[in-house]
């Protein structure tokens, strides 16, 4: 039996629809199913009477489907860091993907500190969390050194997360360069991503390990 001209639009519409589900790749079945509802389209409007509800359709699945390809060619393209975020980056971040980095750090401010500049005061709470990704900043206890922290370690941690006054006072021993989270704003930011939340968690916990087991060593 001889195939009508405009079924071919319609057998042309499911085999593209075939390969959409057939492909691994969620950009290329996206676009797939984006070219099956537009040769759908033209099948719907030749019809002696025009079928809108199908036309309207197709045109609600194509723009969901284009918005959807938009959204993934942005989170695929490649990530480029800042010096600053790169420096950071290694000193301690390199678990993360860059990508997943790269939103955290934007939530940040960067700063340069001045020797003497100081990040905690004694008595005080913390009220943001720090990295120092040049400069040491040094702890004091009534004038007393006790503790230096180098770069790539947290500043006020602690402290920003349980809301207690800081023991010591830390201040930039050199000119220095670092970012700094607002508390709220970063435990908000981490509240709607699990799995970056569990990530920066850990890398504090082996921040504060690590201070442990220097000042054990002294």
């Amino acid at each position: 039996m001889p195939i009508e001209p405009l079924n071919l639009l319609v057998h042309g519409s499911n085999l593209l629809l075939l390969v959409a589900y057939s492909v691994r790749d969620i950009l290329w079945l996206r676009a797939f199913a984006v070219a099956a509802a537009l040769t759908n389209i033209p099948f719907f409007l030749l019809q002696d009477t025009v079928l809108w509800p199908p036309v309207m359709w197709a045109g609600v699945f194509t723009a969901i489907n284009l918005a959807q390809i938009a959204r993934i060619l942005m989170e695929r393209r490649p990530v480029v860091l800042s010096p600053d975020e790169q420096r950071l980056y290694a000193l301690g971040f390199d678990t993360l993907r860059p990508r997943e980095f790269l939103a955290l750090a934007m939530q940040g401010a960067w700063a340069d500190a001045p020797a003497g500049k100081q990040m905690l005061r004694a008595g005080e709470p913390a009220e943001d969390i720090c990295i120092a990704i040049e400069g040491r900043v040094d702890l004091s206890r009534d004038g007393r050194a006790v503790d230096a922290l180098q770069p790539g370690q947290l500043i006020g941690v602690t402290m920003a997360l349980t809301g207690d006054p800081s023991p010591v006072d830390g201040t930039f021993a050199e000119p220095g360069r670092y970012i700094r989270w607002p508390t709220a704003r970063l435990r908000l930011f981490l509240e709607k991503r699990p799995e970056l939340r569990a990530a920066v968690l850990a890398h504090a916990k082996q921040d504060i390990a690590r201070k442990l087991m220097g000042a054990m060593s002294r």
